[in-house]
């Protein structure tokens, strides 16, 4: 017997024994690119809204906060995408940093700074 065939013969034995694949223990929900949240992190919407903004939600601050980044976005301009665009990017009340798709019922805009979001839906007129 040629003297690699008995290293290969313990390779193949090792990989066998070693295993491969899974025992099927696994979270099918779980995947390497989802993220866990800090604890007691929760998004929570808020009842009262501005003027033209819907389905306000926040996570990481309280209402009142998702209140004035929400409406600091509405009154400023340059946050809504330019005409003929569909996205939009802009700076808001303290170091909020927003992002806009336009979509069927308006824009859906995301505001976010480091521990806190600020999410909702700016009607169209």
């Amino acid at each position: 017997m040629p003297p690699a065939r008995p290293l290969l013969i313990v390779l193949v034995a090792a990989l066998l024994i070693a295993g491969c694949g899974s025992s099927g223990e696994q979270d099918p929900t779980a995947t390497a690119t989802t993220p866990e949240a800090p604890p007691g992190a929760s998004a929570r919407t808020c009842r009262g809204t501005v003027a033209a903004v819907e389905e306000l939600r926040v996570t990481g601050v309280d209402c009142a906060v998702g209140l004035i980044v929400a409406t600091a976005w509405t009154s400023e301009p340059s946050c809504a995408p330019a005409e003929e665009s569909s996205r939009s990017s802009c700076s808001v009340h303290d170091g909020y940093r927003c992002l806009g798709a336009t979509t069927d019922r308006g824009v859906a805009v995301s505001c976010a700074r480091s521990g806190s979001s600020v999410a909702f839906l700016a009607k169209r007129d």
